[in-house]
């Protein structure tokens, strides 16, 4: 069988300003007068770049020419859709798209493997993207920069073997946009600093020659090389970066080691703090500043124009789960899980989209069935969405496609869809179902067992198709099994010993979960991921791992690492240098052959470790990408 090579002391001061926070908010919904102040801290030593963006007027008396009134404008920065008259732009999946908002014509413009990370901004006639491979290496030079026209023509590759913003792990990649002819690759970095936490950057530059090739530029150049002692940038993706905010109004944004909003002007140095409770949260719409602080449950609408504040009812955050903020031409968008229990007190959850107008009021725009906790809906609608005109655009996927919806926001229909696309390279992508199951069971003597199992299967069209629905039958079997096993263990041991967890300091019930979904599929394999929980009454915590299992569309046999390269020794050569560099501690090899460790992805071969298998529990578990290139070269 021949198979092709597959891819984060409280001080004195930080008490003091919450105390003057909160007398400033006090009055929900009220309007307050919030004089701005400069700070006159010294600057010595700090020399602000020489912008171009500011040529200075004498002001008159009504114009603050520093900080001058906002224009309303709406920031995509770092979006997966951002906006741009008539179109929408989007990457998902590995697909960069147009998308006519009158017309519904959708025009690919880039694609790639769907397993790259991908930002892009729009500036002029083109659009500039930073892209990442989806395999891990051993140099960490995966990254590339491109322009190409927002007609998908005259693709160029300007730098290539830029080094990664961080793990294909933990999803470290740059976002990118532009100001001043240079373009800014940004990813921040967090910490403490002499007691104080400090948001770092970990940027990289590149200017934009007349010749349009690029070169490297030194952050002491740029407008993060301006930034004065124990300030960072507002470190959260709703919030204008550096380069869009000098674009659109002329001055920056940052905050201080308390995390109180400033505004300062580059060229002059001048700045101005807003006395708003510490944020953890920040977005922002035309003139108006959203913050909201998740300690204090405090939320605040800030009017730039006249600096003055609305505090929001409190109740409308609390509780809830999963808070995003949208902005638009229209104000904010917040969308939001929000639990209540059904008749039988299970707890269940709505998904809630409302509107957050500029005077504090709030209006319902949707709200969807109860159903038991699972965000992946939620979660993909906040993550990948964009509210243009009367409507919010979002990505959505199953287990094999993408799809991009189109939901009214003016009336409470059904989302429509617009585009999709399928989520693997497959030509001829198979079917699939789920069928779930929860129980619980108590158990008399204090205890209970409860389970939750996800089970996929085939469309059955061919012989192969049954034989992966029948080895899948007995995993889902085989789980099934170890719950009864277990809860007659309990009944037996409490039977035995009534008082057997008394001597625990914490008991809960049993808790166990396997869920199954699709991992990959081409022509010729198939992988799916059975993702095990397991929490028992007495333990410290829980514990989970994950196995996967690889077939042969044509056959159902399943497959092992060796079926594809066809040597054990290649195996082992190939991969260790790219776990020993992720590992915590030393491993066995023969780790590396494990059939239940293996799968494959559009950029290499893959091998998963669960907590404990090369590094401590917290450190989690790891997906670690070996590029087929590798492979090659080996043999």
């Amino acid at each position: 069988m021949k198979f092709i090579m597959k891819n984060r002391i409280f001080t004195l001061f930080r008490i003091i300003l919450v105390i003057l926070s909160v007398l400033t908010l006090t009055g929900c919904g009220r309007k307050t007068s919030d004089p701005a102040t400069y700070d006159t801290e010294e600057t010595e030593g700090e020399n602000p770049a020489p912008f171009s963006h500011a040529v200075p007027w004498e002001p008159s008396a009504d114009i603050d020419y520093v900080f001058p009134k906002t224009a309303p404008f709406i920031d995509d920065t770092g979006k997966s859709i951002q906006r741009d008259g008539n179109f929408l732009y989007s990457y998902y999946g590995g697909r960069l798209i147009r998308f006519d908002q009158e017309t519904e014509e959708t025009v690919l413009l880039y694609q790639t493997a769907s397993t790259h990370a991908l930002s892009f901004c729009l500036y002029k006639n083109d659009i500039y993207f930073v892209e990442r491979t989806g395999y891990d290496s051993l140099d960490d030079r995966d990254t590339s920069l491109w322009r190409m026209g927002k007609d998908g023509k005259d693709l160029t590759l300007l730098q290539g073997d830029i080094v990664n913003a961080g793990t294909v792990r933990f999803g470290d990649d740059y976002s990118i946009d532009i100001y001043d002819d240079i373009l800014y690759l940004i990813s921040y970095t967090s910490g403490y600093e002499n007691g104080d936490y400090i948001t770092k950057t970990a940027n990289l530059y590149y200017r934009l020659e007349h010749d349009g090739s690029v070169s490297e530029v030194d952050e002491s150049e740029t407008l993060y090389g301006t930034l004065p002692r124990r300030f960072s940038p507002v470190f959260d993706k709703n919030f204008p970066t550096f380069p869009y905010a000098m674009r659109n109004y002329g001055y920056l944004f940052m905050q201080d080691s308390n995390k109180v909003l400033y505004r300062m002007e580059p060229v002059s140095g001048k700045r101005e703090s807003f006395m708003i409770c510490a944020a953890d949260y920040f977005a922002f719409s035309g003139n108006l500043v959203f913050l909201y602080s998740y300690n204090m449950n405090i939320a605040t609408l800030l009017n730039l124009d006249d600096k003055t504040t609305i505090q929001l009812e409190d109740t409308l955050f609390d509780p809830l789960y999963n808070l995003t903020v949208s902005a638009s031409d229209q104000g904010f968008y917040l969308c939001y899980d929000l639990p209540e229990e059904d008749f039988s007190g299970e707890t269940l959850y709505r998904f809630h989209i409302l509107r957050l107008l500029p005077d504090g009021s709030v209006d319902t725009l949707a709200v969807d069935s109860p159903r038991s906790y699972d965000d992946s809906y939620s979660v993909q609608i906040r993550n990948n969405n964009c509210i243009s005109g009367n409507h919010l655009y979002y990505y959505e996927n199953d287990e094999t496609f993408y799809r991009l919806m189109r939901r009214s926001l003016e009336e409470n229909a059904d989302p429509r869809k617009i585009e999709s696309f399928p989520c693997y390279p497959a030509s001829s992508p198979v079917s699939v179902h789920a069928e779930e199951k929860d129980e619980e069971t108590q158990i008399e003597g204090g205890s209970s067992v409860s389970f939750s199992l996800r089970k996929l299967f085939l469309e059955e069209q061919t012989e192969a198709d049954r034989a992966i629905n029948r080895t899948l039958t007995d995993v889902y079997t085989d789980f099934e099994s170890y719950v009864e096993d277990l809860i007659r263990e309990e009944q037996e041991a409490l039977k035995e010993d009534p008082d057997f967890y008394e001597g625990f300091d914490y008991i809960s019930g049993n808790d166990l979960s396997l869920y199954t979904h699709l991992d990959y599929m081409d022509d010729e394999t198939i992988s799916f991921c059975c993702y095990h929980y397991q929490y028992y009454a007495y333990a410290a915590h829980g514990y989970y791992w994950s196995d996967y299992y690889v077939f042969d569309r044509q056959t159902g046999e399943r497959l092992s690492f060796e079926d594809f390269v066809g040597n054990s020794a290649a195996i082992v050569n190939t991969a260790t240098p790219y776990v020993e560099k992720m590992a915590g501690w030393d491993f066995d090899s023969e780790m590396l052959l494990d059939i239940s460790r293996f799968s494959l992805s559009e950029d290499g071969y893959t091998l998963y470790f669960a907590p404990y298998d090369i590094d401590c529990y917290a450190a989690g578990s790891f997906l670690i990408t070996i590029p087929y290139e590798a492979f090659e070269k080996e043999l």
